[in-house]
């Protein structure tokens, strides 16, 4: 969206969602009303934080299966029935992977005595890796038990976008609802000056109906402060501010011979830009890209994972060896293997036909929302072009009326034209221009309803998730 308004400075304050401290001096224009409500919507935050603690949960649930174990004591002795005894003891580290690879490293001591023993006594260094081969039955099984701590974040996460779009776009609403009603009691009133004034007037005649007429607005600008209230309201219950005064709205002037006017991006460009900006913006989109891309690596895996085949290599450095009171030579002892495991194949069948069919679903909900946010675009856009025609038409019609008001205006002043006529142009006038502010609060809120699809808000805020 182009700023159509004077840019106030702001002040780089950043706390943890990085936006700026609201000043109750602070003109409010739909840029800075996107940052403030971002920064200060209690729902927004709860619905961060949610996400947050969704994080935390599959951090914990990952860490579990990648644990780092930094201390592993193993210890037994052992009898035969010779006789001789034999201790083991051994203190080491391991570190695990979620593929099921896995290193670890340990120093120990292993002694044996008793009846026919060589009383032996070694101090040794080992070490061992196991990684898989191929591919990994053993991933795949974690890949399902992670499918649960996946959606549930995913969900928080869309709950969050969902939670900062929907506030934005109802902290906006009430802006553009407010602006063009402003604009009307400010009309009104400034109508009602124009009759009194005449009633200043002691040569004109049949007052009557003028005091009537100002009655009548009366009443009307008493309605109209009641319905600014209640937005104003509203309006700060979405931002979580305090208080708004109106002076700080500033004012939306939509004049069509600029050639930067309000709104001139959702006429002018191609709906085939505008849906691609919408895309590019669709964080659910980026969400059932992840899902898919899951889904396709669970497949993947179970169309391979029959076996599960893990190679092990290791080896034990004896740096210290005493063998019936005698020192022996140090020396390294070095391994190799294979683990193998047959998995049953109805389970990675079903595993399969699961995946296909996350897959699928995934492809037909993106292909629906592609079309349904195609489908909102294109009647916005046809929308919001039939706005601006009748905008222009009402313009127009304001134009001839107030020139028509003018003409009756001066004729009544000089007693040629009777209140009748003069009265009922002054109605045609204001019937006019209440339409007119009408039409372009429909217009303001097909624009809010086009930043809302597109997405808009995040080129002024820096979601954090």
């Amino acid at each position: 969206m182009k700023k159509l308004f004077f840019i106030l400075c702001l002040s780089s304050v950043y706390n943890l969602f990085g936006q700026i401290p609201f000043d109750q001096t602070t003109s409010l224009f739909p840029e800075n009303i996107i940052k403030i409500t971002f920064e200060k919507s209690d729902r927004i935050k709860s619905a961060f934080y949610n996400l947050e603690s969704a994080k935390c949960n599959f951090k914990l649930f990952e860490s579990e299966y990648t644990q780092f174990n930094p201390l592993i004591v193993d210890s037994k002795v052992l009898s035969d029935s010779k006789g001789v005894y034999h201790s083991d003891l051994s203190t080491g580290m391991s570190k695990e992977f979620f593929d099921g690879s896995s290193i670890s490293a340990s120093v120990g001591n292993t002694n044996d005595w008793g009846r026919n023993a060589v009383n032996q006594n070694v101090n040794f260094i080992e070490s061992e890796i196991s990684f898989p081969l191929f591919t990994s039955a053993r991933k795949l099984d974690r890949l399902i038990k992670r499918t649960f701590e996946e959606n549930e974040l995913y969900t928080k996460n869309l709950d969050y976008v969902d939670a900062v779009k929907t506030n934005i776009h109802t902290a906006l609403e009430q802006y553009y609802d407010i602006v063009p009603r402003i604009k009307t009691y400010e009309m009104l009133k400034r109508y009602r000056a124009e009759l009194q004034s005449l009633l200043s007037n002691d040569s004109i005649k049949s007052k009557e109906q003028i005091v009537s007429e100002i009655t009548t607005l009366n009443s009307k600008i008493t309605g109209w402060e009641i319905t600014l209230y209640s937005i104003k309201l509203s309006m700060q219950l979405y931002m979580n501010v305090k208080n708004i005064d109106l002076s700080q709205l500033a004012v939306i002037n939509v004049d069509y011979s600029k050639p930067d006017y309000f709104g001139r991006y959702y006429i002018e460009e191609p709906t085939d830009s505008i849906f691609k900006k919408a895309l590019n913006n669709d964080s659910e989109f980026k969400v059932l890209g992840i899902i898919k891309k899951n889904a396709e690596e669970k497949k993947r895996l179970a169309q391979k994972g029959k076996w599960d085949v893990f190679a092990t290599t290791g080896g034990r450095y004896n740096y210290y060896e005493l063998q019936g009171g005698a020192r022996q030579d140090n020396y390294l002892i070095a391994d190799a293997g294979l683990k193998i495991k047959l998995y049953d194949n109805t389970v990675l069948k079903n595993t399969i036909a699961k995946a296909q069919a996350d897959i699928s679903a995934i492809e037909y909900t993106i292909a629906d929302r592609e079309k349904l946010i195609s489908s909102d675009i294109e009647k916005l856009k046809d929308g919001l072009i039939k706005k601006k025609e009748q905008l222009i038409n009402t313009l127009e019609s304001l134009n001839s009326w107030n020139k028509i008001y003018q003409s009756k205006k001066q004729m009544y002043l000089s007693d040629r034209e009777s209140v009748d006529n003069f009265i009922q142009s002054f109605r045609s006038l204001v019937t006019t221009e209440e339409n007119r502010y009408n039409l372009e609060n429909n217009y303001l809120d097909t624009i809010r309803d086009f930043d809302f699809i597109c997405g808009t808000y995040f080129e002024y805020i820096e979601l954090k998730n």
